[in-house]
């Protein structure tokens, strides 16, 4: 009897061990198919990366085609607000210079 019994213990441990590697098994096929999805998705994001430095590229060259090309000066980059407020800055500036130069 001691004998059916060992191999009763025997065949129960071998059917854990089956369920535990069928788990591990199922798992495994998740897992590989996860990867194949994010490899898709890496390499979707990658032709997306590249495509987006081509394009960041070709308009950094083509504001230095405009710059250079239309003769733009420095202040060509400010806004209407701003260039307002330098000419009114340039104008009390060239008041200050003229008053200073009839007090003289």
């Amino acid at each position: 009897m001691s004998e059916l019994s060992k191999y009763e213990i025997f065949l129960q441990e071998l059917s854990s061990v089956e369920v535990q590697v069928s788990a591990h098994k199922e798992l495994c096929e998740e897992l590989k198919n996860r990867n194949k999805e994010l490899e898709k998705k890496l390499s979707t994001l990658q032709r997306e990366n590249e495509y987006l430095k081509l394009q960041i590229e070709s308009g950094e060259n083509s504001a230095e085609q405009r710059s250079a090309g239309n003769g733009e000066n420095a202040f060509g980059s400010l806004s209407a607000k701003e260039r307002e407020s330098l000419k009114l800055k340039i104008t009390d500036v060239i008041t200050k210079i003229n008053n200073h130069l009839t007090s003289s």
